[in-house]
């Protein structure tokens, strides 16, 4: 045992002699206050930081935590990497320790460590995040309520510069807090836009990050890449969490709606949850979503009137929001999405031209969406009771530009390849028996062929 001490020891005086001489620029440990208070104490004070940081850096944290505590008692503000430290240790102690009791002492005193670093090096917000999460990862079952208030406080502080992992904990919290009845469910929902809204400020700000290249690129696309993650976590868990149904929502919002109609923050906030619980065929989305398109015309308020609309099966007015949502966004991603909407209501108005005008629009803005070529599909197939072509069997030949049309829909976008094949093995059922073509029109399988009326599009004869 004596061999093991003297091996620890011998390094940790070498240490010492380093550091006291380090101070060769500035105060030595014995001059600066910070270290105690007298030269006895603040010598004591660097030999021990000297042997915790040595047995710290093997990981020995058993024999660390006896000379940090003598610095983390005498000496709080020598630096802040004795809290740095001290959470480190104290952690791994807590994970190692058997007994209850103990653990829940240890405990104690990580919570203790924060405090004092906040105390004595604030960073608040960063530090009140570290605590809530370490609150939860060793207390959740007890202390859920005190981490929802130190989390809450703790993104609030941070903003832009909050971590994915924490949001995450904290909207866990939540869900859970409201599962067992502690937390109603505004609450929930409330916490549900605060973590969406934050999540957007560090999306932007990691963004800038990126921006300046370097270190900072780095730290950016890494932070984004989790922040990309947390978005869909927290998504599932507000969706999970059974608060999130249209009928909470529009008992809670509801009776708010007047008192805020000039509230064009709410007004965003309520129609942003309530499209993403599928509620938009509530009064409440009708009158949310009309006044803030009032109040601020947008892309976004045009778009959920247009939907209102085309849910009602009023589209008339559908079509003009639809029109005024596409003008107004200047996203493509969403210009694309808005187009192919709009192809749905024309395709539900029986405009079948219209259908691929329009999916053609979206397929401009997004090329490698499968969807609008579906469409496309299925305007053309829709076109067969405009009997097209001279002859009888002609009128079917709408279904090769239709299986045209699902067969580029899988090929740009595998996504859409189930409901592609399943569209194509249906009217392929109703391709020109041969027989019937040869004797009326006369060209072989393989030939080229124009589709006359609005379609006119050149394909290949084919036959079933």
């Amino acid at each position: 045992m004596k061999k093991v001490i003297l091996k620890l020891t011998l390094p940790a005086f070498i240490v010492v002699l380093f550091t006291v001489q380090s101070f060769s620029q500035g105060l030595r440990p014995y001059q600066n206050p910070k270290y105690g208070v007298d030269s006895a104490s603040r010598m004591e004070c660097a030999m021990n930081i000297s042997l915790y940081s040595e047995f710290y850096k093997q990981k020995n944290y058993k024999d660390a935590v006896t000379p940090w505590r003598k610095v983390f008692n005498n000496a709080p503000k020598a630096s802040k990497n004795t809290y740095i430290k001290g959470a480190t240790i104290y952690k791994n102690l807590i994970i190692k320790e058997k007994s209850s009791s103990r653990k829940q002492e240890l405990i104690d005193t990580l919570m203790l460590i924060y405090d004092k670093r906040i105390e004595f090096f604030g960073e608040k917000g960063k530090v009140l995040s570290y605590k809530g999460v370490d609150l939860y990862t060793f207390r959740k079952d007890t202390e859920k309520q005190q981490v929802y208030d130190i989390l809450t406080e703790a993104i609030t502080l941070e903003g832009k510069k909050s971590k994915s992992a924490v949001i995450t904990i904290y909207m866990k919290t939540i869900v859970e807090l409201y599962k067992e009845g502690k937390l109603d469910g505004e609450k929930v929902i409330d916490g549900y836009s605060f973590c969406m809204e934050t999540l957007d400020k560090t999306t932007e700000y990691n963004k800038a990050l990126v921006a300046k290249g370097g270190k900072y690129e780095k730290r950016g696309n890494k932070e984004l890449k989790k922040i990309d993650t947390t978005l869909g976590n927290i998504e599932a868990l507000f969706s999970e969490s059974g608060a999130a149904n249209c009928d909470a929502l529009v008992r809670i919002f509801g009776a708010k709606c007047q008192e805020n109609k000039d509230n064009i923050k709410w007004l965003k906030k309520v129609n942003k949850l309530l499209k993403s619980t599928d509620c938009t065929d509530s009064d409440l989305f009708a009158k949310s979503a009309e006044r803030q398109y009032t109040l601020e015309p947008s892309a976004d308020a045009a778009h959920n009137l247009a939907r209102l609309f085309l849910k009602r099966e009023e589209y008339t007015k559908a079509e003009k929001y639809y029109e005024e949502a596409t003008k107004l966004q200047d996203d493509k991603s969403k210009k694309a999405l808005y187009y192919y909407e709009w192809s749905q209501l024309a395709f539900a108005m029986e405009n079948l031209s219209k259908v691929r005008q329009l999916s053609n629009k979206s397929l401009e803005n997004n090329p490698k969406d499968g969807k609008p070529y579906i469409m496309i599909g299925k305007a053309y197939a829709a076109s067969q009771k405009m009997k097209i072509g001279k002859e009888t069997v002609e009128h079917n030949t709408v279904y090769w530009v239709a299986v045209d049309a699902f067969v580029k829909a899988k090929r740009v976008d595998p996504s859409v390849a189930e409901q592609a094949n399943k569209l194509i093995a249906t009217y392929k059922k109703y391709f020109p028996k041969y027989e019937e073509w040869f004797m009326a029109i006369g060209s072989k399988e393989g030939d080229s062929y124009t589709v006359g009326g609005w379609i006119n599009v050149t394909t290949k004869v084919r036959f079933k």
